[in-house]
């Protein structure tokens, strides 16, 4: 960070605690009775970003209505009551009520928000969405936590908490590791037209080289000195594409630096056969090449002596002699 660039935030920081410091208390949030995903976003995002409403009280009210003291400025009403927030009645083109909530605070062009207040927008506006959308989730709490036909609200309220703060974390880190791309990214264009990129110990920012084209990825994560796990995965645009030739040839390097003879043998075997040549793992979609991971731990003796340039120069080779038919994209 620059220095100017260190003043500009250091004055938003002062702008945002003397706005935080003059901001009204706020004693009451309202959203209407059994809330949709508009009214528990609109809820969260108060409870997330506009200042003193921690210990403000949560109202349900009926929808369309609006409590009796609804002109206080310490009661904010969402998705019901008419207000500055509730985009019913307002003949507005494909919008929702989290929309005039986020626009009115200044957070439109949030990264981390802009998925969520597009999946509200959706289905406000009663438009398709994934069968697997977390709306669908939401909508289905009331059956899962009631009894004797009593709704237990707050377990709900915190299941969507926690849903809007893991989806709004996730998009935050995309839209960071998109802007960290161009520093990180090496790139080759193969002779076949395929796309590698490859990220030395920045494996964050994978997805997003696969947005910028990338056939192939190849990233390593630092495991301490010396050590490192690697991993090669193919995008899913390249459905002809597939990674056997790659796996077969990095686990030759490997053999190779470890002095061990697999002349006569098919290394493009799916899984982990340590006896051969230890670390490297071959996924049964033929689609990801790992040497070490979260989901499997290395031993001293099973990390890669290969170099990452030799990994590279190994993964790029090997798909650049592979058909032409491997590089379309669909």
């Amino acid at each position: 960070m620059t220095t100017a660039e260190g003043l500009e935030a250091l004055v938003d920081r002062l702008f945002g605690l003397i706005e935080e410091a003059t901001a009204p208390e706020i004693k009451t949030l309202v959203i209407h009775r059994r809330p949709d995903v508009d009214a528990w976003l609109c809820l969260w995002i108060a409870r997330k970003f506009i200042p003193k409403t921690a210990d403000a009280e949560v109202v349900f009210t009926n929808a369309g209505t609006s409590v009796a003291d609804s002109s206080d400025p310490s009661v904010l009403h969402f998705d019901t009551g008419g207000g500055e927030f509730d985009q019913h009645e307002k003949r507005l083109q494909r919008s929702c009520s989290a929309v005039l909530l986020a626009k009115g605070f200044g957070l439109l062009e949030d990264p981390g928000l802009e998925p969520l207040l597009e999946m509200a927008t959706k289905v406000d506006n009663v438009e398709p969405l994934d069968p697997t959308s977390i709306h669908y989730v939401i909508e289905g709490y009331p059956s899962r936590f009631q009894k004797d036909g009593n709704v237990d609200w707050d377990t709900i309220q915190s299941r969507v908490f926690e849903a809007f703060d893991i989806l709004y974390s996730r998009h935050t880190r995309i839209a960071q590791a998109s802007e960290d791309l161009p520093k990180y990214a090496r790139w080759a264009t193969l002779q076949n037209g395929l796309k590698v990129a490859t990220l030395l110990w920045h494996p964050e920012c994978r997805d997003a080289a696969y947005e910028q084209g990338a056939a192939v990825v190849v990233w390593t994560i630092s495991q301490g000195k010396n050590r490192f796990y690697v991993g090669v995965q193919k995008s899913r645009n390249y459905p002809h594409l597939h990674l056997v030739k790659v796996a077969d040839a990095l686990r030759r390097e490997e053999a190779r630096s470890r002095g061990v003879n697999v002349e006569n043998q098919n290394l493009g075997y799916f899984g982990l056969k340590g006896d051969i040549v230890p670390g490297w793992f071959f996924h049964d979609s033929a689609n990801l090449i790992l040497c070490g991971g979260r989901s499997h731990k290395l031993k001293p003796e099973e990390y890669t002596r290969l170099t990452p340039n030799k990994i590279v120069e190994t993964v790029q080779r090997t798909l650049a002699s592979m058909p032409t038919k491997s590089a379309v994209r669909v």
